[in-house]
């Protein structure tokens, strides 16, 4: 259950700053059925929810990993050339 209470903290955090903390509440009554669902439905079931949450986040992630790249290759040349100077 350890694991469970720091992904709910995490989670609780994360939908706070994005929605606010009135979204707090409902984010708590959701995350507290899926546990219960989780500790019942079929582990084939539960982990294939559990890839597809985790796809469904990587999304956003990769959108933005794109759209940072040309800031990355500026930042990298940047740091070589200075490395270069010493």
């Amino acid at each position: 259950m350890k694991c469970n209470l720091g992904w709910c903290y995490y989670g609780e955090k994360s939908i706070e700053y994005l929605f606010g903390v009135k979204a707090a509440l409902p984010y708590r009554i959701v995350f507290v059925c899926f546990v219960g669902v989780g500790a019942v439905a079929k582990l084939s079931l539960v982990w294939n929810i559990s890839d597809t949450l985790n796809v469904l986040m990587a999304i956003p992630n990769l959108i933005g990993l794109l759209f940072l790249t040309p800031v990355v290759v500026a930042e990298t040349r940047k740091y070589f050339d200075s490395k270069k100077q010493c």
